[in-house]
């Protein structure tokens, strides 16, 4: 039960990273766009910076909502993820 929480807090998780995309190429912000899609591609690490540079302008942006909610997914997968490693110890 806990994977099928979590597969959708993923799921969730991607709908908020591609809208923060969104939001930076529809605010004139192309080339921090373009860095995190390639570097989500390639390092994985796009999804960080856009992560952080989302909250950085999430109150110019008004997408205060949505960083709360790709924030809360975040934390409830580190939370399932505490208590499937506890469980299976």
């Amino acid at each position: 039960m806990l994977q099928g929480i979590s597969a959708v807090l993923v799921i969730v998780s991607i709908c908020c990273y591609l809208f923060v995309i969104y939001q930076m190429f529809n605010n004139a912000e192309t080339v921090i766009g373009i860095v995190c899609l390639i570097g989500a591609c390639v390092l994985g690490l796009g999804g960080l910076v856009a992560f952080v540079y989302g909250w950085i302008k999430a109150r110019e942006w008004e997408i205060v909502p949505v960083m709360a909610t790709w924030s809360a997914c975040i934390a409830a997968n580190v939370v399932i993820a505490i208590i499937q490693v506890l469980s299976s110890g």
